[in-house]
């Protein structure tokens, strides 16, 4: 039996569908083969779902709190949030489900001829892993900050842009710069290096930024500064005030960047130029990184969050205290 012709017949729904999960065609390439409009193949993928043409298997690692990610949309005006269920599993299993969840947001926020930030880190390497190949005509992807020097590539902003730029069939540019600098001085003159403006210049005007929160009380985030900062320093940054670092800039829980020098000596996009930025993605995820997403929140930074349960919870407490 023929569907209505509004939905497309029947044999059209299946053709989409097979496109769409088996041959994992984007819906704008779906529509270009078939001559039909993107939110036409949207619609018809909804209806072959609602007709039993396609099931969907959750998986249990990724299920979500719904109630959680309405609570934080309207408390800090999001545009997106994915909250995870995470029922206590280890922080690996944590990690891998807010990757899974930051990919699958991430692979619906891209559009043709456009251009992607990324910053580095643990729970970013965990999102680009699972990215889904596919092709994104006229996609470009760039590191929104310098090089970490990290010891360890999977968390490295040049190999991460690498790495997502080759599974979406993307051009990438690198930045040809360290992350922190001796001084403002040396900073400034950096950013005078013709070739590291013009990234600069194209990472601010992004499209989409993928991004961490930091935070100097969460462990994973603190490795990221070892051999930048003394653990004096540390101390003294969390004396003073910081909950958090975005774009290798430290800021306040209520946002602010603070006025200091390790915030003068870094080379990077910048906090103000991030706010600007029509959507930018956060993964940040467990407790003890609630103070530096809730200061990330405040101060404007993200559009879209994806995070787990207890680290949302804890963020919504310390809103109302």
């Amino acid at each position: 039996m023929e569907l209505p012709d509004a939905d497309g017949p029947r044999q059209t729904l299946i053709e989409v569908s097979r496109l769409y999960y088996e041959m994992e065609m984007t819906q704008t390439d779906i529509g270009r083969r078939l001559s039909l409009s993107r939110s036409t193949v949207s619609r018809m993928l909804q209806r072959a779902r609602d007709t039993g043409i396609v099931t969907i298997t959750v998986n249990y690692e990724v299920l979500r709190d719904h109630a959680l990610e309405d609570a934080m949309k309207s408390a800090f005006a999001l545009r997106e949030a994915r909250v995870l269920r995470s029922r206590g599993r280890s922080f690996d299993s944590i990690r891998n489900g807010l990757g899974k969840l930051g990919a699958s947001l991430l692979d619906e926020s891209l559009d043709d001829n456009s251009t992607l930030g990324i910053s580095y880190g643990r729970s970013l390497a965990n999102t680009v892993e699972l990215v889904r190949p596919r092709q994104v005509d006229g996609l470009t992807v760039v590191p929104i900050i310098g090089a970490l020097g990290s010891e360890n590539p999977l968390i490295e902003g040049i190999d991460l842009t690498r790495q997502l730029a080759t599974k979406l069939g993307a051009r990438y540019r690198y930045l040809h710069a360290p992350l922190l600098v001796e001084d403002r001085r040396t900073r400034d003159l950096f950013l005078q290096e013709p070739t590291v403006n013009d990234v600069i210049q194209i990472a601010a005007n992004a499209d989409v930024v993928l991004i961490g929160i930091g935070s100097l009380q969460a462990q994973s985030s603190g490795i990221i500064w070892t051999g930048y900062i003394t653990r004096k320093e540390r101390d003294w940054l969390d004396n003073i005030g910081v909950v958090g670092h975005m774009c290798a800039q430290f800021f306040d829980v209520e946002g602010k960047v603070l006025d200091i020098g390790i915030n003068q000596r870094s080379i990077s996009i910048g906090l103000e130029a991030l706010r600007r930025i029509d959507n930018v993605i956060a993964v940040a995820g467990t407790i003890d990184k609630a103070g530096a997403i809730l200061g990330a929140l405040n101060g404007g930074y993200i559009d879209s969050l994806v995070t787990d349960d207890r680290a949302a919870r804890q963020v919504l407490e310390l809103r109302n205290l």
